[in-house]
């Protein structure tokens, strides 16, 4: 609404349009439209349309075939499609994306059935993080937080994996990480346990765990007994099976009185002193500490938080903000030296342990 801002924008430099790259032997990217206020409306009728494609061209192959399929509406501020505007209920320009979203799906789904595949692809429908709960319309959850927070609403999402014939229908609230998709996903393709060690750099740490048992065999359990949240640069918390022991939370109304959504608005407190812990399964709101009643708890959570540490001396992680191609990235590497160890571990939220 301001043209001299939307002039700005415009004149900025970042890349305004799609990019199509081809893979990593024959690395080559080329712009393809200019995403303007007309174009972005179109984007999800565009990647549907460039999925089908896809698996219209893996169909009857002898090789496994990897499709992420990722969407640009139902995320903030949405352009519905002139086609799809006002076709839900409620008529917001986020519920009319989530009805045009389940038949993108829709559409996918019966492209496997059409080109023969059904049967041999495990499709994993899920979201990256909690809904966004501070600017309406939103979505809502029964766990305390929401998008930006470590607290469950933010991290914690509905998944639903689907392979005919060999899933049986059933639910579960077991853990599964997004990082479990990786090694899942190649041992189903023939590179199981070690071997999936060979497709990657020796440098490179791979910290998902194999899920095909939990996801096939019937009553199937987890492989994955424990978890780590992170909260920006924060080692946030640890979760081993139904406890969790916050060592940085997130106060909501810290900052902006929204009411206890969490989120991007709260302020961070580092350290709880080591004795929150929630039981999720009796308390998943996390309102509750039972953390003095189940000491012997702290044992197993601080030898997970433990191993943690040491990958992180083995792998330095590398912090990098900015996304301007112009612009090099910013990075916060752990540096050498005990001494300078520990000053990184405290910064990091990291303090009461010791390398």
């Amino acid at each position: 609404m301001s043209p001299e801002r939307f002039k700005m924008m415009q004149e900025d430099n970042f890349n305004h349009y799609e990019v199509h790259c081809t893979p990593a032997d024959t690395q080559k990217c080329e712009n393809g439209k200019l995403i303007d206020l007309d174009y972005i409306k179109d984007l999800d009728k565009h990647w549907l349309e460039t999925s089908l494609a896809f698996l219209d061209k893996m169909k009857g192959g002898t090789k496994p075939f990897y499709l992420y399929h990722a969407t640009r509406g139902c995320h903030f501020d949405n352009y519905p499609s002139d086609e799809w505007a006002g076709k839900s209920m409620a008529r917001t320009v986020y519920s009319d994306c989530l009805v045009h979203m389940d038949y993108v799906f829709g559409q996918l789904m019966k492209k496997l059935e059409d080109i023969g595949e059904a049967e041999n692809t495990l499709v994993i429908f899920t979201s990256d993080n909690g809904p966004e709960c501070e600017i309406p319309p939103s979505g809502r959850t029964p766990f305390r937080g929401c998008k930006g927070s470590s607290w469950e609403g933010g991290v914690r999402v509905p998944t639903f994996v689907y392979w005919k014939g060999m899933i049986a229908p059933r639910k579960s609230d077991q853990l599964f990480d997004l990082a479990d998709i990786l090694p899942t996903a190649l041992s189903l393709a023939g590179y199981p346990g070690a071997k999936l060690a060979e497709l990657f750099p020796k440098k490179t740490y791979i910290d998902g765990v194999d899920q095909t048992p939990f996801l096939v065999a019937d009553d199937g359990l987890s492989t994955r007994r424990s978890r780590i949240y992170t909260l920006n640069q924060y080692y946030a918390a640890i979760r081993i099976d139904e406890f969790k022991g916050v060592v940085t939370g997130e106060i909501e109304d810290g900052i902006v009185q929204k009411g206890n959504i969490g989120g991007f608005s709260g302020s961070i407190f580092t350290d709880t002193g080591g004795g929150v812990v929630f039981n999720l399964y009796t308390n998943p709101q996390e309102d509750v500490s039972i953390g003095i009643r189940h000491i012997p708890m702290a044992v197993p959570l601080g030898a997970a938080a433990g191993d943690y540490m040491k990958v992180l001396f083995e792998y330095p992680p590398q912090f990098k903000v900015g996304f301007l191609s112009n612009n090099p990235p910013l990075y916060d590497v752990i540096p050498e030296g005990e001494m300078a160890i520990k000053a990184w571990l405290k910064k990091h939220g990291f303090g009461r342990f010791q390398p």
